[in-house]
């Protein structure tokens, strides 16, 4: 790992400690006995779970990801053995219902425009519950690159503004890179999230009074 990457890890995971602490509680209140559940965690990593404060055996959880590096996380050797599963980021490989619970964390603003409405179905389709959290459009810092307003900018002029980013000066990504990071990042409006899932319930993370993050919560009709 290059000492620049290093860097931004160091300065960004604390910021991300806290709030999924945060959503940990907010998880553990909208699904009781979520730690007995079989949870499938959709383009996810184990570091999300070593922060997030539930522990989840390792048997009963599968991290779902598009690339081993990220899924992998900071692994450790006391950290648990968590199944790993790569796939093409576009059909879920389980069958119908396979799991109590899927958790989409920070993802469906990377998924292409054209896919979200069936990556969607298909959390419903291998899941009976769904907690997807996304950032909100209308908060005025964009998380990724950590600078105002980039999101509501003419794309050229946002994309020169990233060049000079926290994330840009600390993780030194190269120019490949930040052009498909930059161009996949496509934060969701709140009536956008609630049009990919018509029957789920969003609640709205608030930092200052103002709205970070959405929750959507699915769970079994009846």
């Amino acid at each position: 790992m290059s000492h620049f990457k290093t860097l931004w890890m160091r300065f960004i995971h604390p910021v991300t400690g806290f709030f999924r602490k945060r959503r940990g509680k907010f998880m553990r209140a909208a699904f009781p006995g979520i730690e007995s559940m079989t949870v499938c965690d959709l383009g996810g990593s184990i570091h999300f779970w070593q922060k997030v404060g539930i522990t989840i055996p390792p048997e009963r959880l599968t991290i779902l990801n598009i690339d081993e590096y990220v899924a992998g996380g900071v692994r450790s050797d006391d950290a648990p053995a968590y199944r790993i599963v790569i796939y093409d980021g576009v059909n879920i490989p389980f069958p119908d219902g396979n799991f109590d619970l899927l958790v989409c964390n920070s993802v469906m603003e990377h998924v292409p425009l054209a896919q979200r409405e069936h990556l969607a179905r298909e959390m419903a389709r291998v899941a009976r519950r769904i907690f997807c959290q996304t950032p909100a459009y209308s908060f005025p810092v964009e998380p990724h690159f950590i600078m105002p307003a980039v999101h509501w900018l003419p794309k050229p002029i946002a994309y020169w503004l990233v060049l000079v980013s926290p994330w840009r000066l600390l993780a030194r990504p190269n120019r490949d890179q930040i052009h498909s990071y930059f161009y996949g990042t496509k934060l969701l409006r709140k009536s956008e999230l609630q049009a990919l899932f018509p029957e789920g319930r969003i609640s709205e993370e608030r930092v200052l009074g103002m709205v970070k993050s959405y929750y959507v919560v699915c769970e079994p009709a009846g």
